[in-house]
């Protein structure tokens, strides 16, 4: 349940006891169980502190550019150094206030913090002409605005931070003249935001949209990383694709196991973002691995990659993050992750493991399509539709993909459709008789 349910539900408990639907243990208990950190951010005063900061940012800047030319070289660095003054004693004055500091003043003091650190580098830089490149003025930006994070427990500043190592890390994917100029430096990176985080195992929920931010990050930085890894061992920036491409499905399959602790009040671990994206990113590369065109280069530097410290990190993890997953019986989830390992198994085919790999995940996907369908008949969390579509879909491009006349593949296309609609009336019938019985 979200916060804006949450409120709902607390706003009526008042008038459900009045009216003796519910006893007064009974409310208390959904108090209790329902209560609403207000100490934590929403989105739209993430929103509106960013914008407030972002235009006072814009117009101090614009108002002291306008008579620049006029201004000697101290003047100058008055300008820079003054405006993070002042945002530095105004967010002293938000942490002397503790608790009773509101959130999105809190968060607007940290984005105008970060704003005024990222004018006064620049400022200093174009006076002394010191040069160098955007990313390196990000990458100390980042660094000098990460402790705001920490002091201020800012959402704002941790996404702001989140999405900037991921665009220096893509940036820096292909440099492979030393690990720590490359994206390799992105899980370094990221530990920057471990006293941020609420504790492992998390005490509370973290909100959806540094979660939604996190995941991108991740994905994205992580992806870069694994470039960077290839480059570093083939002294190039030009990486073979193929071998990119295991080494992108096993990260994802190691990000959508990683082990989250689950809301009281809900157990659709699936809507979880870093589960979302993960598992859409891992099915999306698996399967178009099941075509031969795509995946003619995926087996060829394999046997290198397999070398690599970066792909057996993520093989050490996907297997660490598989026990809790098999202890809670997430089967659904450890059925995709697996997807990774086919082109492993079509190794043990030797000279003919590179026409052998799409068939091979096809089987693959079409066992994960019915796993998901039985988990769901058989009471398990699954996930029937997602199956239901995943066979689908490999029916339909296996036909394109065959010679059959064009009457044969109309006449299997229609037979697909229909029995597809049926189903989904099928599954909507289920789930209306389960919600009739728990009323």
């Amino acid at each position: 349940m979200n916060t804006s349910h949450q409120r709902w539900l607390l706003e009526q408990l008042p008038q459900w006891e009045r009216e003796g639907l519910l006893t007064a243990d009974a409310a208390r208990t959904l108090r209790e169980r329902n209560a609403v950190d207000d100490s934590q951010p929403g989105l739209a005063q993430i929103v509106m502190g960013a914008l407030g900061a972002l235009l006072i940012g814009t117009g101090l800047i614009t108002v002291i550019g306008y008579n620049w030319d006029d201004f000697s070289r101290p003047v100058r660095l008055l300008f820079a150094s003054l405006p993070l003054l002042i945002t530095q004693i105004f967010s002293f004055r938000e942490l002397q206030r503790g608790a009773a500091s509101t959130a999105w003043v809190r968060e607007t003091a940290a984005l105008l913090q970060a704003l005024a650190t990222g004018a006064c580098i620049a400022i200093v830089s174009q006076i002394y002409n010191l040069g160098g490149d955007w990313p390196d003025f990000l990458f100390w930006w980042l660094l000098l605005s990460l402790p705001l994070v920490w002091v201020l427990r800012s959402h704002a500043a941790a996404i702001f931070y989140l999405i900037g190592i991921a665009v220096w890390s893509v940036n820096q994917a292909e440099h492979w003249d030393a690990w720590y100029h490359s994206a390799l430096l992105y899980p370094v990176l990221l530990l920057g935001l471990a006293p941020f985080w609420p504790g492992w195992p998390l005490r509370w929920q973290l909100g959806r949209s540094l979660q939604r931010v996190g995941t991108l990050s991740l994905c994205a930085g992580l992806a870069a990383a694994a470039d960077s890894s290839v480059s570093l061992r083939m002294h190039s920036s030009y990486v073979a694709f193929g071998s990119l491409v295991w080494l992108w499905t096993l990260t994802a399959s190691a990000l959508l196991l990683l082990p989250f602790k689950a809301d009281a009040s809900s157990d659709k671990r699936r809507l979880y973002p870093h589960v979302t994206v993960s598992g859409f990113i891992l099915l999306a590369l698996s399967f178009a691995t099941s075509f031969s065109d795509f995946s003619c280069g995926t087996l060829s530097k394999l046997e290198m990659v397999l070398t690599m410290p970066w792909a057996w990190g993520c093989l050490t993890l996907v297997g660490l993050f598989a026990l809790p997953a098999i202890r809670q019986q997430r089967w659904a989830l450890l059925g995709v992750s697996s997807l990774s390992l086919s082109p492993l198994l079509a190794l043990l085919a030797g000279s003919r493991a590179e026409p052998i790999l799409p068939w091979l995940m096809t089987l693959h996907l079409l066992g994960l399509g019915i796993l998901l369908i039985v988990l769901e008949l058989a009471g398990r969390r699954g996930s029937p539709r997602l199956g239901a579509t995943l066979i689908c879909v490999l029916i339909i491009a296996r036909m394109f993909e065959s010679e059959f006349s064009l009457l044969i593949k109309g006449l299997v296309f229609i037979a697909v459709g229909v029995a597809f609609l049926a189903f989904n009336i099928l599954m909507s019938r289920q789930l209306k008789k389960k919600q009739a019985a728990t009323v």
